[in-house]
Order: C-alpha cells, then sequence, then structure tokens
C-alpha cells in the first residue's frame, strides 16, 4: 500500500456525488476493518499488498493486485480458508469509502457462531436485485433494459451500474462477463479506461450489493485534497460546480428529518409540562359556541374546562408520532399507537352529550396549541438541540460540526420549515385509526366504567332512597326498609352491591355486588330493577333462569352442558353469564351455584374486564335487569381515551355528534353582524381619517332623507316640554322651591353672594311663588314663549306654545 498523502488544507474541497470522489491515497479501509471489527491484517512489501481477514477467515480483502480492474479484491467463502462463494473487485480509483461500505457489511451483518456459514447474511444466494434497483432509482437513475442487461445511469450520466440477468454471468469468472458491473465516468472516452471500476459475480449477495447502491446515492460529501486527484474527473467535478465554498453535507431531506424531530419533541413535550393547554387556548373562543357572546374555553366550568384541556393534551401528544408529515416526510414505522396523554381523567358529573364543546371544537384547540408549541421552539436553542445529532443516516458530519456558514444556513433553512409546519398543523387531526376522543361505542359490555359516577346512585334517590355516608362508602335504604344498596367510591371506580335479609332470622336472602369496572349503565339498570315493586324482590326466585330471556332472544350461544348454564355473547364470546347446575355431590371444592356475569377480559393478571356475582336465589327482575342491559344495542357515550385497546378490535366505535343548541351559533351571528344593514352611530370627531373618507364616498347623497322626523317635529316637541314644565311650576309650589334651593343670588352691590336656600327663608319662600305666579303668565301669553333668536334678532314662537293651559 501507498503511503498516505498528508492533504494540503487550502486544497481541500467536499466532493459530491461521492463517485466522483476517487481515491485519497490512505489506508481507511484496513484501519477500519482492524480497529473496529477486529480483523487481522497482512503487509508485503514485497508485493506492494495488503491483506485483512475476518476472525474465522471466510471473508478476505486484498488490495494492490496485480490486475489494475480489481485492484481491491473481496472474496468470500462459506468454509474458512475455503474457496469463494463469490467474488468483487474494484479498480484502484476506488473511492476507499465505497469499498468500505462493502466490506464493512460483512463484518456487521450474522451471527457471532455460525459453523456452517448457511446463515449468515452475505453468505446467502440472491433471489434478486429489487432493493438495489429501487435504490438507485429512487435517487433518480434512469434504467433501461436491453440484450438480456438492465442498465441503469446516473442523474448526471456519470455513473452505470449494468446488472447481466439472461445469462447473468459467470459465477466464477469476476472480469470477463460479471454479473454486476460499475463503470464510473463518461461514456465516449476514445478508448480510454474509466475513472474507476467495480466487478461482483452472480452469487454476491443481496445485503452486499446493497450496500453497494446505498454508497453510490449516498448525498454525504467526501473531502479530498484537489491537487492529488485525477484531473479530468476534477475537470468533469468542475464543470458540475461553481468555484468557491465546498459542496453541502446536507440534503434537503436531512433539514426536513431534523425538523420533524424538533416538531415531534415539540409536542410530546406537552405532557410533561404543566397548563400548557391553558396557557395556549384559555381566550380562544370554542368554535361551535351558540351564544350572542361567544365562550372560550377558559369561561368553561371547571370541570369541562379540566377535560377539555385534557383531551387538547391527548390530541396533541398523539399528533407527535405524525409530525414527519407536517415535513412532507414518510411516517414509515414512526406511528406511535398512543392515543394521547397518561394523565388520568379527571371527574365529570356532566354527560358527554350535553358538554358545551364538541369534537371539532377539540380539533381546533389541539391544532392551535400545536402551532404555539411548534412556533414556540427557540431558534437559539435550535443549534443546541441538534449539536450533537448526525447529519441524516449513515453521515459522519454532526450538525454542531458543519463549517460555520453551512451551520448558519442550515439553521435558519430548519427555522423556515417549522414555521411552515406550523401553519399546517389542522393536518395533523384527520380522522385516524385512534377512537374519536368523544365517542359512541357499542355493545356495552365492552365499553368500560366510563367517567359516570351519579347515575346509577341517581337512579335510587330519585325513587325515594335514602343515603347516608359512611366514609368512601354510601349506604341507600329503600322507603320500605327492607332493601339496602352500597356504593364504595375510590381511585379505580365505583363497587356496588345490594341485599335482603329475612326480617325475622335476619338471615341473607339475596346478594348481588357489582365491580368498579362494571359499566354504569348495567349498573343503573340494576338499581333500577331494585326500586321495582318490593313484593317481587323479597322472595327468592324458583326458576331465575327465566332471566336470561333477554340474551337468548338477542341471539347469544347457548354453550352450556349438563352440569354448567353458560351464554356467551356473539362478540367472540368477550361477554358470559354462567352458573353451575350440578347437583351437590358433583360440586367441586369452592365450586358454588351463584351467577356469574363477565365481560370483557377478567382472566387472571387482566383489569380490564368486569364482573357481577349473584346469589344463586336472586329474584328474576334483577338477573333480567342486568341481561337485557348487556343484550341492548343502543351505543353508550365514552372517551375515547377511556377505551381499552384488548377491546376496541371488537367494539364498534364513531363520533359522538353534538347535539344541536338553540339559537343562531357564534359564527352564523359573525356571518349575520357583516351583512347587517342598520347603521352605527359615531362621534366623527373621534373617527379614523381613512374610514370616514371611505364611508363619505360610499354614503347615501344626503342623509336628511334617511331620518323618520323633520325640524318642525323637533321644535313641536321642544315647546310641548316646554309647556308641561310651566304647568308643574304653577300647580307644585314645593317643587319650585326644590328647584331653586341651590341657584346662587347675586344680589344688590355690595352684598356677598348667596343661595336661595340660605336663611332667612321668608325670601325663599316669597322667590318661590313669584316664580309659580310668573310661569302663570307666561301659559297665559303663550306668544311669549319664544325660540332663540334666529338670524336677524327677530324671535320664533316654540310650536305647541299657543296651546290653552291645562286645566282652565
Amino acid at each position: 500500500m501507498e503511503a498516505p498523502v498528508p492533504a494540503d488544507p487550502d486544497t481541500v474541497i467536499d466532493v459530491t456525488p461521492a463517485y466522483l470522489a476517487g481515491r485519497d491515497f490512505s489506508s481507511l479501509v484496513f484501519d477500519h476493518l482492524t480497529s473496529q471489527w477486529a480483523w487481522g491484517r497482512a503487509d508485503s512489501t514485497e508485493l506492494s499488498q495488503t491483506f485483512a481477514w475476518n476472525g474465522d477467515q471466510r471473508f478476505r480483502l486484498g488490495a494492490g493486485q496485480l490486475d489494475p480492474g480489481a485492484w481491491w479484491r473481496i472474496a468470500a467463502a462459506k468454509e474458512p480458508l475455503g474457496p469463494p462463494e463469490w467474488q468483487a473487485g474494484f479498480s484502484q480509483e476506488t473511492p476507499p469509502e465505497i469499498v468500505l461500505a462493502v466490506a464493512e457489511e460483512l463484518a456487521r451483518t450474522g451471527p457471532a457462531t455460525d459453523w456452517t456459514g448457511e446463515q449468515h447474511p452475505a453468505l446467502k444466494a440472491p433471489t434478486d436485485r429489487r432493493t438495489l434497483i429501487r435504490t438507485l432509482t429512487g435517487a433518480g437513475w434512469r434504467s433501461t433494459y436491453r440484450d438480456g442487461c438492465l442498465d441503469l445511469e446516473a442523474p448526471d450520466g456519470l455513473a452505470r451500474v449494468q446488472i447481466r440477468t439472461e445469462p447473468p454471468g459467470d459465477p466464477l469468472d469476476l472480469m470477463s462477463r460479471p454479473h454486476l458491473y460499475v463503470e464510473v465516468g463518461p461514456r465516449d472516452t476514445g478508448g480510454y479506461p474509466p475513472y474507476w471500476q467495480a466487478m461482483f459475480t452472480t452469487a454476491a449477495p443481496a445485503v452486499v450489493v446493497d450496500a453497494l447502491a446505498q454508497a453510490l446515492t449516498d448525498p454525504t460529501p467526501l473531502r479530498r485534497d484537489r491537487d492529488w486527484m485525477d484531473e479530468d474527473l476534477l475537470a468533469h467535478l468542475g464543470h458540475r460546480t461553481e468555484a468557491g465554498p465546498a459542496a453541502s453535507p446536507h440534503t434537503e431531506t436531512d433539514l426536513r428529518e431534523a425538523a420533524a424531530e424538533l416538531c415531534e419533541e415539540a409536542l410530546e413535550e406537552v405532557e410533561h409540562l404543566d397548563h400548557i393547554p391553558d396557557r395556549y387556548i384559555a381566550d380562544r373562543v370554542i368554535p361551535s359556541s351558540r351564544s350572542r357572546t361567544p365562550t372560550t374555553w377558559g369561561q368553561l366550568p371547571p370541570e369541562q374546562r379540566a377535560l377539555a384541556y385534557l383531551l387538547v393534551e391527548d390530541r396533541v401528544v398523539a399528533a407527535a408520532a405524525s409530525a414527519p408529515a407536517l415535513l412532507d416526510l414518510d411516517l414509515g414505522a414512526n406511528l406511535d399507537p398512543r392515543r394521547g396523554s397518561r394523565k388520568p381523567t379527571p371527574p365529570l358529573s356532566t354527560a358527554l352529550s350535553e358538554l358545551p364543546f364538541n369534537i371539532g371544537d377539540l380539533e381546533d384547540a389541539a391544532a392551535y396549541a400545536a402551532a404555539a408549541r411548534i412556533n414556540g421552539v427557540d431558534p437559539g436553542k435550535i443549534a443546541e438541540a441538534l449539536h450533537d445529532r448526525p447529519v441524516g443516516t449513515g453521515s459522519t458530519w454532526t450538525w454542531g460540526s458543519l463549517p460555520t456558514a453551512q451551520h448558519e444556513q442550515a439553521l435558519h433553512a430548519i427555522h423556515r420549515l417549522l414555521a411552515g409546519a406550523a401553519k399546517r398543523t389542522p393536518e395533523l387531526f384527520a380522522p385516524d385509526f385512534r377512537p374519536a376522543p368523544l365517542a359512541l361505542v357499542a355493545p356495552v359490555y365492552l365499553a368500560g366504567p366510563g367517567h359516570d359516577r351519579t347515575t346509577a346512585a341517581k337512579s335510587l334517590t330519585d325513587r325515594g332512597w335514602t343515603p347516608e355516608k359512611q366514609g368512601a362508602t354510601t349506604v341507600y335504604t329503600s322507603p320500605c326498609q327492607r332493601l339496602s344498596a352500597q356504593s364504595t367510591t375510590d381511585g379505580t371506580g365505583t363497587a356496588w352491591s345490594a341485599s335482603f335479609n329475612h326480617p325475622v332470622s335476619g338471615e341473607e336472602v339475596w346478594r348481588v355486588t357489582a365491580d368498579r369496572r362494571t359499566p354504569p349503565e348495567i349498573v343503573t339498570a340494576l338499581n333500577t330493577a331494585l326500586t321495582a315493586d318490593p313484593g317481587e324482590l323479597v322472595q327468592p326466585a324458583e326458576n331465575a333462569e327465566d332471566g336470561l330471556v333477554p340474551i337468548i332472544a338477542a341471539g347469544w350461544h347457548d354453550n352450556g352442558t349438563s352440569d354448567h348454564l353458560m351464554w356467551d355473547s356473539p362478540h367472540a364470546e368477550t361477554a358470559s353469564v354462567y352458573r353451575c347446575t350440578a347437583p351437590t355431590g358433583r360440586l367441586f371444592v369452592g365450586e358454588s351455584r351463584d351467577w356469574q356475569i363477565s365481560g370483557g377480559s377478567p382472566g387472571p393478571g387482566e383489569v380490564e374486564g368486569w364482573t357481577i356475582e349473584m346469589s344463586e336465589g336472586i329474584p328474576v327482575p334483577l338477573l333480567e335487569a342486568v341481561t337485557a342491559a348487556m343484550a341492548n344495542p343502543a351505543p353508550v357515550a365514552r372517551l375515547g381515551r377511556d377505551l381499552t385497546s384488548e377491546h376496541l378490535l371488537y367494539l364498534n366505535v364513531r363520533p359522538l355528534a353534538p347535539q344541536p343548541a338553540p339559537g343562531p351559533s357564534a359564527r352564523a351571528l359573525a356571518a349575520r353582524a357583516l351583512t347587517d344593514p342598520t347603521p352605527l352611530r359615531r362621534d366623527r370627531d373621534w373617527m379614523d381619517e381613512e374610514l370616514l373618507a371611505h364611508h363619505e364616498r360610499t354614503a347615501a347623497p344626503t342623509a336628511e332623507t334617511a331620518r323618520r322626523y323633520t325640524d318642525h317635529d323637533l321644535r313641536h316637541s321642544a315647546g310641548q316640554v316646554i309647556a308641561d314644565s310651566l304647568q308643574r311650576v304653577e300647580t307644585d309650589p314645593a317643587s319650585v322651591r326644590e328647584t331653586i334651593a341651590d341657584l346662587v343670588v347675586t344680589g344688590t352691590p355690595g352684598r356677598q353672594a348667596a343661595r336661595w336656600a340660605d336663611p332667612p327663608v321668608e325670601e325663599q319662600e316669597l322667590a318661590a311663588e313669584k316664580a309659580r305666579i310668573a310661569a302663570a303668565r307666561i301659559r297665559s301669553a303663550p306668544s311669549t314663549v319664544t325660540a332663540p333668536r334666529a338670524a336677524g334678532g327677530a324671535t320664533t314662537p316654540l310650536p305647541g306654545a299657543d296651546r290653552p293651559p291645562r286645566g282652565r
């Protein structure tokens, strides 16, 4: 091997595509294999050759071979030191990075111990070359098939790959008719050899040639000293790139992938930050608000607001996995099945169908919050977040190691991509495989416990049952005092039980219990049946099987035996009603004749199922109420976040449609306001000058024609007001005194000014009387009631002043 030549920093350039970089006069390949993969190495000074081999000596690499067309040669054997199974050769000018990409695949793949070599992917015969072809064509290479060969050519026309298919090539001859041939350089060379070439025999495995295809299409630039590059190759390279700065080591896809990572992290972080939805959407109007004063999320009652914020957080967190779509990237295997935040559902006493918001409102709020999160990514922290991350897949560059100019350009480009992604956040909330946040689901026995904690109790209290709180337990007593029920609530749900004890002996006649995960609709049906005629519930049933009529009519499957009664639901038997009917002598230890009613997955270790247990002599109305509720096909409302993944396969889930509220919506009101012809009154001195000018240009020619009154109407009304005031002065002396009490009396010269209310009182009485007499005179002489002087000094009698005084 030739000794490495030190590069001159002033002449180092970055070359892309990699296949035009040529050799670099280094020992990169052997150094990497020996240091990273523990390959053996031997150097022959006499032959100027270097060899390397893996631990079991199935793979061998040599450089400095006598044949210039295969200066590098790789041989693979199934047996250590055995005959080659396949071979590959590369000419001397081949970029060593491409040789290393193929050689490293031999070290990377395969089991640690493989005595026969049959399991090693690099020793398996290929079935086809589809992946290689797909990789090249995906990078823009053009394909042509002719004369039994498939030719693929790079977009720049300077690299070609030929695959022989008919016949596939000589399995042992590497040089004359190889199965796969790579040629780099212009087509018309006048008989001169290409820049470099590579050959592979027929049995070359798929992982090996696929690694070659990846290396040929890798956009990562290779660094070279231009003074040591082939002159012809450098000339072609010069025609393809402008002189000046080195080619960028990243692609547009790398930038988009980096931006997608930042988007995804920003959205996922919502779960770990407090009050994020509150910060972003509290003042945002709920689109479906049906009020003349639109409602914001922050104006909701605390219980509803807490649920809304959690559902918005769910949507944002679940959408994080789809963030690459905002950058036009393939989601690939990055699709996270999570439905949202891991925070528990807050308590809610309102029925889901009565909430003042719907799914569309939640999606609007989630899109707004997601956009705010993405826009909130600090440009100054983008560099810190990406500093140690690789630029693309398989690149040796990190974002932090880029040259300063390229680093700054990349950060600006990523920031622009984030801004564009923020505008597209509504795309994240299109319907997908996840259940809707507000959903209707059926059957009820797989719907789970839901959020309702009040309806079951209300079915008792509305019918006169008396509740008594005893810590976490509430005891309900029937009006007849013979029946009782109790509920116990904790963080996991509410468990129910009911019983009847004989009034004389105190012996328990029957008992029923429902665990915490029992759907509330089924518990409500049971409690409603408890409030029926007590006479039907105080006696044990003679034939409780009559209570199975609803599920039999609904098509449940009879899987019972002579000693066991069992009815299973049609939905993959995910619910059952069971009771042992065997005689006493054939009962197993611990077995009883009690009823076992279950739904979901109640087996050992499972927490998603529920169970109701009933005594053997349970009254028929109670058993029938439970089975009727289970057979009811009507969907029930649930939060999508509370549905269990184990049951989704068997559930019929559809979005919960909002109930129409009375009155026009906020959007309709806004549209109506834009088209309402009623004028609004403004003081022109406080109006914007441009708006005022536009109004004067577009207003009607005269405003007078739009009024419903005239100046004559105004004068007539003013006269009427004055006349009525004079009449009150004349007939009510007390009001006159009150009116003039605070008036200032200037008095004669030399006297201090005073008010009429000041002593002496006699003067005030006298002034009030004279004012009353003057008013009477004015009313009796209407011609003296005049309007303000008109132009010229004349006075104008006020309309209405000529009316006769009232009461005269």
